[in-house]
């Protein structure tokens, strides 16, 4: 299965503007449309990745087995830095135009954050 950094990105930020520690049914529910062997992977990725933690609930009572999710401070700074449609749509253009859409989330954070450091080094030259 391949990494959809799109799907990524909605997961973090539909947990970064939960109320509160949501399930990972709750934040497929939010997201909308997502197949649930695609979602369940990007959920492990996620947590794999120390961007996400939370309870292992077991299938019987979430079907991905995770409850209470929070981000990781690495997850909120992650979740920080794309927030913005303008930034994320800048970065995807970026590597789409180097054919790199599977980047590695290294190189992904790294096009961000460079978006970002243009965009403020703009708004203060002002």
């Amino acid at each position: 299965m391949i990494r959809d950094m799109d799907l990524i990105r909605a997961i973090v930020l539909a947990i970064r503007n939960h109320e509160a520690r949501p399930s990972a049914a709750e934040v497929q529910h939010l997201i909308g449309n997502v197949d649930d062997g695609v979602f369940g992977y990007h959920i492990e990725l996620l947590t794999q990745g120390a961007m996400v933690t939370g309870i292992d609930t077991g299938p019987r009572k979430d079907r991905y087995g995770k409850a209470n999710l929070a981000l990781t401070w690495a997850g909120q700074e992650f979740a920080d830095n794309i927030v913005n449609d303008a930034v994320w749509a800048s970065a995807r253009k970026t590597l789409d135009d180097a054919e790199l859409k599977s980047a590695s989330f290294e190189v992904w954070s790294q096009i961000v954050v460079a978006k970002i450091t243009k965009l403020c080094a703009a708004v203060s030259s002002r």
